[in-house]
């Protein structure tokens, strides 16, 4: 008998059962053999932008870590950065903003002692191309200068320029500062210069950093407490 050619829902519910079992089976199978190559990826990408964004540290900062609740209901996850003495020399926090346009952007920020901003480096995003992922992206353009080794760059270690990402420098939510807190692209009324365009990629990230900045200040001494001094 061909089990097309059964009305019987007992045979039928057991084949479908089967199925489900055996599909289930590869999808178990095939989440644990992906997700250490993705958490190791994961991992590589975080440490390579704490190197980017903080002075030079000897501990592994990506590990010496303590996530914030913010005012606004999102968290902030601070990463701690130590010399061989094991003295704190740079903090760094991870950031996400839910409303680009194309998601999610995460970004890290690299913060100076007087918490203003060192760089601003975006790790995850799926904004258009051409557009958002300018906003976002720090490419290295190489010119015929670069060819011959007289770029006048004399850092090679340095990050691709990204004039979006680079207005944040030397800002924090800090008394004094020259932007007015929470920042905004000056679309919205703010100081943030944004990319015509790609104005909702420009909001999300001005969001994700202001968050970082002004979670920095506010829950300072719990930070610091967690990470070490």
């Amino acid at each position: 008998m061909k089990l097309k050619d059964t009305a019987n829902p007992v045979v039928l519910g057991v084949f479908l059962a089967v199925i489900g079992v055996i599909a289930a089976l590869i999808l178990a199978w095939t989440d644990n053999v992906t997700r250490t190559p993705i958490l190791v990826n994961q991992q590589k990408k975080v440490l390579s932008a704490l190197q980017s964004v903080l002075p030079q540290f000897a501990n592994r900062a990506d590990e010496n870590t303590i996530t914030v609740k913010a005012a606004d209901g999102g968290e902030v996850k601070y990463f701690g950065a130590k010399d061989a003495a094991g003295k704190l020399v740079g903090i760094a926090a991870e950031s996400v903003s839910r409303h680009g346009y194309g998601g999610k952007i995460a970004v890290i920020v690299g913060f100076n002692p007087d918490a203003r901003i060192r760089t601003v480096v975006v790790t995850d995003q799926k904004e258009t191309p051409g557009l958002g992922t300018v906003v976002c992206g720090r490419k290295k353009s190489v010119t015929i200068f670069d060819l011959f080794g007289d770029s006048g760059n004399t850092d090679p270690n340095a990050l691709p320029p990204n004039p979006i990402l680079d207005q944040f420098d030397g800002h924090g939510a800090v008394p004094g500062d020259a932007w007015t807190s929470p920042w905004r692209v000056k679309k919205d009324g703010g100081q943030v210069d944004y990319m015509t365009g790609a104005t909702i990629s420009s909001r999300a990230v001005t969001a994700a950093v202001n968050r970082a900045a002004v979670t920095l200040v506010r829950e300072k001494s719990k930070i610091l407490s967690a990470l070490g001094k």
